[in-house]
C-alpha cells in the first residue's frame, strides 16, 4: 500500500474525534467523487479548518496543496511530508517543484485538493463575502494532466468567530501581506454542509487552444460552485 495514503488514513482516523469535536458535517453529492482515478477537488476557502473538514468528510485520500509557510511549523512540517501534501507559494507563481509534485500526484491516480480563492477570506472575517475570483492554477493542472475538476462548496449553517493564535514561525510571512493588528479572530464552524458537484471535463472544449480551455474551465468551475452555494 502507498505509505502516504496509509499515514493519511491513520491520522484521519486518530485525529477526527479531536479536531472536529462539536462540528456537525452533512455531505451532499459524495457520489460525484470517483472511487478511483485522478481528479482535482476545487473548494472555497473560509477557514483554516477547511482542508480538515473535507478530509474527514470524504473517504478517499486527498493530496492538498498547502501554503508553503506551513512547512516552517514543527511537527506540521513532518505530517505534511509524510502524508504527501504539496507545499505551494501563496503569492506569485508556483514553483516548478510544486507543479511537478502536483502533477505527479495526479499521474498516480490520486485526488488533488486546491483552494483557488487563496487565503484572503480567512483574514477578512466577513461572513457575507461572496465567492472570490478563482486563480487559474487548478485549470492549468487539469489541462496538463487531462483530469476532471470536481467543484465543492463548504456552506456553513452555524458558525462564529473565535480568537486566533498565529504561530510565531509563520507570523513574519503573514505580516508581509496582512495587517495582523486587525486580525484578532477566525471563522470556526459549528455546522456545515459540504456540497459536491458533478465533475467538469475539458472534453467539450477539446478543440480549443490551451488558453481558451483554461479560461472556460475556470469560468465553469466558479459558476458550478456558485450554483452549489445557492
Amino acid at each position: 500500500m502507498d505509505v502516504q495514503i496509509a499515514v493519511y488514513h491513520s491520522l484521519r482516523w486518530l485525529l477526527r474525534p479531536f479536531l472536529l469535536r462539536g462540528v456537525a458535517i452533512a455531505t451532499h453529492g459524495i457520489n460525484h467523487i470517483p472511487q478511483r482515478g485522478a481528479a482535482i477537488i476545487v473548494c472555497n476557502h473560509r477557514s483554516d479548518t477547511d482542508g480538515l473538514l473535507i478530509t474527514f468528510a470524504l473517504p478517499r485520500y486527498i493530496a492538498w496543496m498547502v501554503a508553503d509557510y506551513m512547512t516552517n511549523i514543527p511537527v506540521t512540517s513532518q505530517v505534511l511530508s509524510l502524508t504527501g501534501m504539496v507545499p505551494v507559494k501563496t503569492e506569485g507563481y508556483p514553483t516548478p517543484s510544486s507543479i511537478k509534485q502536483a502533477l505527479h500526484r495526479l499521474r498516480q491516480g490520486k485526488l488533488l485538493g486546491i483552494f483557488p480563492e487563496g487565503e484572503d477570506y480567512i483574514f477578512a472575517n466577513d461572513f457575507d463575502a461572496p465567492l472570490a475570483q478563482l486563480q487559474s492554477g487548478f485549470a492549468h493542472l487539469a489541462y496538463v494532466a487531462q483530469v476532471p475538476v470536481i467543484p465543492t462548496m463548504i456552506v456553513p449553517t452555524a458558525e462564529k468567530l473565535e480568537p486566533i493564535t498565529i504561530p510565531p514561525v509563520i507570523r513574519p510571512h503573514l505580516e508581509k501581506h496582512y495587517d495582523l493588528t486587525h486580525v484578532q479572530s477566525i471563522v470556526r464552524y459549528r455546522a456545515a454542509d459540504i456540497r459536491i458537484g458533478k465533475a467538469i471535463s475539458l472534453n467539450p472544449v477539446a478543440r480549443l487552444d490551451k488558453h481558451e480551455q483554461v479560461g472556460w474551465l475556470q469560468m465553469q468551475t466558479r459558476q458550478a460552485m456558485l450554483n452549489l452555494q445557492n
